[in-house]
């Protein structure tokens, strides 16, 4: 196999495995590779407790070993600056985790209320396949991570009820300050 080839069947790979190439991304606690979800700002009062629930939506079959789902949950305040977390080693299937947060909120702040954002952070988990057969395969790695759906809500403290509610997140995707290069 000509050695152009072999080298764009391994870029195909990587690039529909969902690899991501070495570049800088968005604030988030760890600085391992994996995929981060982000909720928009929202305004908590010092009478409400943000929450952050992650489910896992991997159904679970008798016989088969589950994929292991870390995951982390995050709280963030406007500046960027990390407010609480809580690193999960493994969600099973069909189970949930959640991380409550009730900021302090300044007296200075605007309309009494504390601005925050909610991030899940999912590190890679991927499988390789060794590249064995005849001829002999490009080695290419899969990613078999697992599936969360997200959820945030605020809710008021002195009588339970959830005021609001969303489950839209965003994908924090990486990105890359690429040089300009100038002809002379």
């Amino acid at each position: 196999m000509p050695r152009r080839r072999f080298h764009s069947i391994v870029l195909a790979g990587l690039l529909l495995s969902g690899f991501e190439f070495p570049g800088r991304s968005q604030t988030i606690s760890s600085s391992t590779p994996g995929s981060a979800l982000t909720t928009g700002m929202v305004g908590v009062t010092s009478a409400q407790t943000a929450q952050l629930n992650a489910l896992n939506l991997q159904p679970v079959i008798p016989g088969v070993t589950a994929v292991a789902c870390p995951a982390t949950l995050e709280f963030y305040d406007d500046t960027g600056a990390l407010l609480k977390q809580l690193a999960v080693i493994n969600i099973s299937p069909a189970t949930a985790v959640s991380l409550a947060f009730r900021p302090t909120v300044p007296a200075t702040a605007a309309n009494g209320r504390a601005p925050i954002r909610a991030v899940i952070f999912m590190p890679s988990t991927a499988a390789t396949n060794t590249g064995s057969g005849s001829p002999v395969m490009a080695v290419v790695p899969v990613s078999i991570g697992c599936n969360i759906m997200a959820s945030l809500e605020i809710i008021d403290d002195s009588t339970g009820e959830t005021h609001t509610f969303t489950t839209d997140l965003r994908a924090m995707t990486a990105y890359r300050v690429l040089p300009l290069s100038v002809a002379h």
